[in-house]
């Protein structure tokens, strides 16, 4: 059967399993206080990062906008969540208040369900890698749209984040994988932290093996209890076949503890298989 299912559902599938899974209760929306940057090591940084660092066990989010642009198309639909952390992520998506699929992401499986193609597909994060041209796994998901710092790959000279660089750009505070003068890294890898609350703002990975640029950008900072998170996250993918662009707003937080997460496959929907 050949996969049709539509590229941009699948896309935000991925995205939007991984990761709106740090808010709780209610947010109020505030601006960021400025602060002087003033140079500190990599140990005092990451120190700081995580001790800013949000932590959860249960999350629902009720409201989820996605705006998709790429592979020719523009789509927008709604989608709701409901996750257990580092466990398992449950998306339910619709367009127009009718439901378009169902996914379901745990440590070591991917899990679709189209109910407008009548079909099914179950895979690990290789065929998700593939099609994005992104390498792609469930903690690297998680990660990027928890708001944390993260790996994007174990490269020999990028094994820790504690080789990573400390620098100060555009008044934030900056990891940077690799020497600044190593021009022939394979992946250069910056994260750009507000220097006041040492949120994640902007996070840009450059794969020079695979010509692929990824971009990621967190904005309307809002209070989450005693932590500051993003109310909106965009997210640009840029390689030779195309340019991709993911928009997402988020709103009906709850962390309260989830009974069940349902997921089923119906009986005559047909498996997708990828050669």
């Amino acid at each position: 059967m050949r996969l049709n299912f539509s590229f941009g559902i699948r896309f935000c599938f991925f995205i939007l399993a991984a990761g709106i899974i740090l808010f709780s209760s209610c947010r109020t929306t505030r601006s960021l206080p400025k602060a002087e940057v003033e140079p500190v090591a990599i140990a005092g940084l990451l120190n700081k990062i995580e001790q800013n660092a949000f932590d959860y066990e249960y999350f629902t989010v009720r409201r989820i906008n996605c705006q998709y642009s790429g592979n020719g198309t523009k789509v927008s639909f709604n989608a709701t969540m409901k996750a257990q952390k580092d466990k398992i992520i449950l998306v339910s998506i619709s367009k127009l208040s009718i439901p378009v699929g169902s996914a379901m992401l745990t440590p070591d499986s991917v899990k679709f369900v189209s109910y407008i193609d009548r079909s099914y597909f179950l895979d690990d994060y290789k065929y998700l890698s593939k099609i994005l041209n992104v390498e792609l796994d469930f903690e690297i998901i998680q990660s990027i749209l928890s708001n944390n710092a993260f790996l994007y790959r174990s490269d020999a000279k990028d094994k820790d984040l504690r080789d990573f660089e400390t620098l100060v750009e555009d008044g934030f505070y900056v990891l940077v994988s690799g020497k600044t003068e190593d021009k022939d890294a394979s992946i250069l890898q910056k994260m750009f932290f507000d220097p006041a609350t040492f949120t994640l703002n902007r996070l840009f990975i450059d794969d020079k093996t695979n010509i692929r640029n990824l971009e990621f950008m967190f904005a309307d900072f809002e209070k989450v209890k005693d932590k500051n998170y993003p109310g909106t996250i965009d997210m640009y993918f840029t390689s030779p076949e195309d340019q991709i662009s993911l928009k997402l707003k988020m709103s009906g937080f709850s962390n309260e503890i989830i009974d069940s997460f349902t997921f089923s496959i119906p009986e005559k929907y047909e498996q997708i298989r990828i050669n």
